[in-house]
């Protein structure tokens, strides 16, 4: 005789039962979860808000932008079918009586779902635990996107590339393992440039000598040459001046911050 088990942990269960104790409770959580989760997405709608940490906040664009975000809008369309097709397995349906059949709203079938006594006994419900599973995040990265990273210089262990945040104080080299300081890292960065003799725009030079502590702007670094302290080095293909890093630093009279 088979022993029936939970279909997300494989613990035995009793019969009739397709989710253990602890599971039915994790996934009626997560259903939960997903109520303000929805009312950060509804808010996220609107395509002058700018998301992040569960509310949003509005921005105005330098350009008109679309009325509605239309991935966000697809995104709930998904949530809704998913959360849908969960509270009609669970209630049933009702061939005579129509009204019985009709959805509540998003919120209304996640905690209709998460409190219903069938929750632990649907035959299919660990398909259900998945799906839901795969929309955390999604849904997390449309209300709460991840900081965008981008190369500040080379691990000094193994010379990989190392990407972080603008706010990263750590990173971590992904192959060889190594923590080191972001810091550390552009200033290693910055001072190989400043050897190489290469020369950057005015923009650029700002970003390297800033990511290394240095305060100073493009405008700053334009202003020198205006003013005869700084000559070009010839330009870029966009035939933009461009100077040397080193050129650039040695009129710095500031000092790299800790």
């Amino acid at each position: 005789m088979s022993v029936a088990t939970c279909q997300v942990c494989d613990r035995p269960v009793e019969a009739g039962y397709s989710l253990c104790p602890a599971c039915e409770l994790d996934f009626a959580l997560l259903l939960l979860q997903f109520v303000p989760w929805t009312h950060a997405l509804e808010a996220s709608l609107d395509a002058t808000l700018h998301p992040g940490g569960h509310q949003p906040v509005r921005i105005i664009t330098p350009t008109a932008p679309t009325p509605l975000r239309l991935d966000v809008l697809d995104h709930i369309d998904l949530l809704a079918s998913i959360a849908q097709g969960l509270w009609r397995r669970l209630t049933g349906v009702h061939i005579l009586d129509w009204k019985r059949d009709l959805c509540p709203d998003i919120i209304g079938c996640l905690t209709d779902a998460a409190m219903h006594p069938r929750l632990a006994q649907l035959p299919d419900v660990g398909m259900y635990v998945a799906q839901f599973h795969r929309l955390k995040p999604l849904t997390l990265g449309i209300i709460d996107p991840p900081e965008p990273v981008t190369p500040i210089g080379q691990c000094l262990q193994c010379g990989l590339t190392i990407t972080a945040g603008a706010n990263a104080t750590i990173v971590t080299c992904p192959v060889c393992g190594r923590e080191q300081t972001a810091s550390a890292v552009r200033l290693d960065l910055l001072e190989r440039s400043i050897r190489s003799g290469k020369a950057f725009t005015a923009g650029e030079c700002a970003r390297l000598l800033r990511g290394a502590g240095y305060s100073v702007s493009g405008s700053t670094i334009r202003s020198w040459k205006h003013r005869g302290l700084l000559q070009p080095d010839g330009r870029d293909g966009r035939n933009q001046p461009v100077y040397r890093l080193r050129d650039v630093a040695a009129l710095l009279r500031d000092t790299p911050m800790d």
